[in-house]
């Protein structure tokens, strides 16, 4: 089970080229495919995709197994920070995986340097800077994003985010309400042209190379990307050993033929997301071209810079914070 865009006829037919024949099922959200792993179990799935901040909310419910890197072929290839540093949620020790990590992305803030001539240190009160005309603010992502982009913002500290409660979340979600009336955006192409047109000025992207490309269709330096100082909202994906699967073998040559050469480079031209796999990275960067300016946009030559990230994934509360929203924000 995965995201539509992973269950693709040119996916199941590598993987049916490498001995794997795949029944894909497909799913629009993390959510969704927690539902759905929840009510089928081992007896309806034995791989689910997430992006990792949620791995451990199937870990808890006993939906997914812990395994090791070294089972799968071919770990030896994906960069050693996504294997061994267990301050990444799917991380449980080094080389003890709740996820098999694919491609990551951080979600940068960006700014009309026409509009907003920041300066370092750049940091998330920008957005909140008196300067800035209200409704030039957008926003690229959910309610859980952007209570998250608030609380970095005040200072809460990274691993404290996705728990705040009480007069945390209160303030935090007081603090977004300042910012009202703020665009939301739903697609990557309205951000960059928003961005690229003055309609707003500043906000959170949902990629690091949203400003690349704008600038391209520009043909001029005008968006500003960064990570501010507080750091930043970000992801990685990966595919999950469903506990109880009676085909544990076959899931784990499953991941072996995804962190391949073959589905890992059609990912990575179809979708361009930085690879976690470090020979099909170094080979895209020194091939140079369009592709590699966008992955060296997202960063894809400093994988530790993932170390920066909020891992984007459900609230220890989530009705907590969509009660907070709705009653300060959304009202």
């Amino acid at each position: 089970m995965a995201w539509a865009t992973y269950l693709t006829p040119e996916i199941i037919d590598i993987m049916a080229k490498a001995g794997v024949k795949v029944r894909a099922i497909p799913a629009e959200t993390d959510q969704e495919m927690f539902t759905k792993l929840k009510a089928g179990g081992a007896s309806a799935y034995d791989i689910v995709f997430a992006n990792s901040g949620w791995s451990p909310t199937y870990y808890k419910a006993g939906l997914i197994e812990a395994f090791d890197a070294g089972e799968v072929k071919g770990s030896d290839q994906i960069y050693p920070v996504f294997l061994e540093d267990a301050t990444f949620p799917y991380i449980v020790s080094p080389r003890k995986l709740l996820a098999f990590p694919n491609t990551w992305d951080r979600c940068g803030m960006v700014w009309n340097m026409e509009h907003v001539p920041l300066t370092e240190p750049y940091s998330w009160m920008a957005l909140w800077d008196p300067k800035i005309a209200k409704g030039k603010v957008m926003f690229r992502g959910g309610p859980e994003d952007f209570l998250a982009i608030s609380g970095l913002s005040l200072g809460v500290p990274r691993d404290q985010v996705l728990s705040m409660v009480g007069d945390t979340l209160n303030k935090a979600a007081e603090h977004l309400a300042q910012l009202k009336p703020f665009q939301i955006i739903n697609s990557d192409t309205l951000l960059e042209d928003s961005l690229r047109t003055g309609e707003s000025w500043i906000g959170l992207a949902g990629t690091s190379s949203n400003a690349m490309r704008a600038n391209r269709v520009a043909g001029r330096t005008l968006v500003g990307n960064t990570v501010p100082v507080e750091g930043t909202l970000g992801w990685i994906d990966g595919a999950q050993i469903v506990k109880g699967t009676k085909k544990r073998d076959l899931a784990l040559k499953f991941i072996e033929v995804w962190n391949g050469p073959d589905l890992q480079s059609y990912l990575l031209t179809t979708y361009g997301f930085p690879p976690c796999n470090r020979v099909v990275n170094e080979k895209a960067l020194a091939a140079g071209g369009d592709l590699a300016a966008d992955l060296l946009a997202r960063g894809s030559d400093t994988p530790d810079g993932s170390r920066d990230m909020l891992f984007q994934g459900p609230p220890e509360n989530p009705s907590a914070w969509a009660a907070a929203y709705d009653r300060i924000i959304g009202a």
